[in-house]
């Protein structure tokens, strides 16, 4: 059976899985359960100078999304310092503080929570939605306290997260966890009109929705700076995880599947990440690592890379084409084909007409067992 060992900012992990900042990290108790099923690390809830009060409600599972409105620990500072971090250091794995929410109150933090025994922080700093300075001020003072890897929250909602990634870097961050949760959604009651998350009204959402997202930004930042990465954001199961890894992340956080299926959870994803690796033939995950990035269009230019849609295209003459061994005629790539180019012969295969064809690829993603590719031609001006 496949190793699931990492190496991930100087320590051996286990398994690549994290167990990501949130509600499954609250207290010593729960991260047991966790550490029992075999995760490979831990960061904590968010410890502040005070502790935070939650709306309510605050947790709202939509299926494929997850609301929430929590803010961050609401155990006090101290009980964290003389209890629940010296009993997370005795579970035998890393164990990352996260903290915040300012430099000056990280600063305090920093310390104090490395001597009860984290291995390593995360900063959660509040930071206006386009403004780095506050994160790199937080570095800088977490760097002067403690001599323990620093890993910064990287927020999606941030309009180039590339730049933030670098700043970060500049001012001596070790790697990123990316992508915090999505800002922000509401959900409704369609008897009422209310909102789901009645006192606040929105929430972050986070949940395997997410993790398209997710994926965007962890390659953005492995390719553009290969700061050390947790690929946190919509990871439901093994194959999630085996994408993370192929965009470039070196560990891979999870939270949503957590909360809604317990530790169970991370014993299943092993399970999944070890068939998925196997059908790869990687006897470790490492040869997985960035696999993907060769295939993703980087720019050296910042203005394209901030802006796609300005950047000039050559495109590839691609037509779909059915394989009819494989396809069960169940009619769907007809019937959804926006330019017509797919019909059905007396024989009841399907054929696509090249000359009508605009290679759009929604087939090839709404087969339901893979029975559609790709017919390549020559590139086109």
């Amino acid at each position: 059976m496949m190793d699931l060992n990492v190496e991930f900012l100087g320590y051996r992990l286990r398994s690549p899985l994290i167990a990501a900042s949130g509600p499954p990290t609250m207290d010593w108790r729960i991260s047991k359960a966790l550490a029992d099923a075999g995760i490979g690390a831990i960061i904590t809830k968010t410890i502040l100078m005070e502790p935070s009060v939650n709306p309510r409600p605050c947790l709202y599972h939509g299926g494929s999304f997850f609301l929430n409105t929590e803010r961050c620990s609401t155990k006090p500072t101290q009980e964290w310092l003389d209890s629940e971090l010296p009993a997370m250091a005795e579970l035998g794995i890393p164990i990352i503080a996260s903290i915040g929410m300012t430099p000056e109150d990280a600063e305090q933090l920093a310390g104090p929570v490395v001597a009860a025994g984290a291995n390593g922080v995360e900063l959660s700093i509040f930071t206006p939605v386009d403004d780095p300075a506050p994160m790199q001020e937080a570095i800088r003072r977490v760097r002067a306290q403690v001599d323990v890897p620093i890993l910064c929250k990287l927020s999606c909602n941030v309009s180039d997260v590339v730049a933030f990634a670098r700043a970060f870097q500049e001012a001596g961050a070790d790697g990123v966890s990316a992508i915090d949760a999505l800002k922000a959604a509401v959900v409704l009651n369609p008897r009422t009109g209310e909102p789901a998350m009645r006192e606040q009204g929105f929430a972050r959402m986070s949940g395997s929705a997410l993790l398209p997202v997710a994926l965007y930004h962890v390659s953005q930042v492995a390719h553009y700076t290969g700061l050390s990465i947790v690929g946190t954001g919509g990871v439901s199961d093994g194959q999630d995880v085996i994408d993370m890894i192929s965009c470039g992340a070196g560990a891979v956080g999870i939270c949503s599947q957590l909360i809604v299926e317990g530790p169970e959870a991370v014993e299943r994803i092993h399970r999944e990440v070890q068939k998925a690796a196997e059908k790869l033939n990687a006897e470790v995950l490492t040869m997985l690592s960035g696999r993907s990035l060769d295939y993703i269009d980087f720019t050296s230019d910042d203005e394209e890379r901030q802006e796609y849609e300005k950047r000039a295209w050559r495109s590839q003459d691609l037509t779909a084409k059915v394989d009819s061994e494989t396809c069960i005629r169940c009619g769907r790539c007809e019937t959804i084909c926006l330019y017509h180019a797919i019909a059905h012969s007396d024989s009841g295969d399907y054929r696509v007409s090249s000359a009508v064809c605009e290679g759009c690829g929604l087939c090839l993603s709404s087969c339901p067992v893979g029975a559609i590719g790709w017919s390549k031609g020559e590139q086109t001006a």
